[in-house]
């Protein structure tokens, strides 16, 4: 990725998990970042500000409060998530403990994130969600440009939750739309849903997902943050993958956003297109 003429003012929510901090080193040459997360620490050098999305007087302070420079954020990329690892799934207990920390961080702290950055007057928000999403029952053979809504499990109805609340900031109810044109102010929202994450060649070659029909570097999922960010679309849902020899998600499901697949997985390991194996 080549650096821009005018840089993106960008915050990155979630710059510690898993997916954050091993897509910010595709981002940062790109666009100016600004990194929060539950705690502090560093990710690629730059700083992270610990803030809890959970608590609303803490992030509407802190997105109001801009970057470091005094101005205002371009953007949020809203990357945020309940922690998979923290319970044991195969006790009752702890699935309903997972569950309940979805509610708070996917719906309540998206619900912080996207009203922040409304009063903020930040003009586009990048909402992470999952292919999830659309993997409940009846399951379909193939996912193309129609938008599917069927969560397999009440995480992925947490991020369906999120995207639908993002549209309502695009499309406000018809009460509120004469005031907001008033006001002369629009958000932009767009929406990703990632397929089975890899990190690395080495990780998808030893990988029980191994042969996924949905998997996606951090590569690309970089390359789709940075497309939705350039994007001059108002509001779109996008499933998002690498090529694969057999894909679930169908090239037109996110062509419209102008993301192409830039890393492909093969039988063979993870291959850069046109030039050589990733590493």
């Amino acid at each position: 990725m080549t650096k821009r003429e005018s840089t993106m003012k960008v915050l990155f929510i979630g710059a510690t998990g898993l997916i954050g901090s091993h897509v910010i080193p595709f981002l940062k040459d790109e666009f100016e970042l600004s990194l929060a997360a539950i705690s502090s620490g560093t990710v690629e050098g730059i700083d992270v500000t610990a803030v809890d999305i959970c608590d609303w007087e803490a992030i509407e302070s802190f997105i109001k409060a801009g970057p470091t420079d005094g101005d205002k954020f371009d953007a949020v990329v809203y990357c945020a998530t309940a922690n998979y690892r923290e319970n044991n799934h195969r006790e009752p207990e702890g699935r309903r403990a997972y569950y309940e920390n979805c509610i708070e961080v996917n719906v309540r702290g998206s619900y912080h994130v996207f009203e922040a950055a409304w009063r903020a007057k930040i003009p586009k928000v990048v909402h992470i969600g999952s292919t999830t999403s659309q993997m409940g029952q009846p399951r379909v053979e193939h996912i193309g440009a129609e938008v599917i809504n069927q969560a397999n499990d009440l995480y992925a109805a947490s991020k369906i939750f999120g995207e639908q609340l993002g549209r309502s900031y695009v499309y406000p109810p018809f009460g509120k739309r004469e005031s907001r044109e008033e006001d002369n102010q629009t958000m932009h929202v767009l929406c990703l849903r990632l397929g089975q994450p890899f990190l690395s060649d080495e990780q998808w070659s030893r990988s029980p997902h191994k042969g996924t029909r949905q998997a996606v570097y951090v590569g690309d999922i970089a390359g789709a943050i940075a497309c939705a960010l350039r994007s001059d679309i108002a509001y779109g849902v996008y499933p998002i993958t690498s090529e694969v020899e057999d894909p679930w998600v169908l090239p037109e499901a996110y062509a419209e956003l102008g993301y192409s697949p830039h890393w492909k997985f093969t039988e063979d390991g993870l291959i850069e297109k046109g030039e050589a194996v990733a590493a």
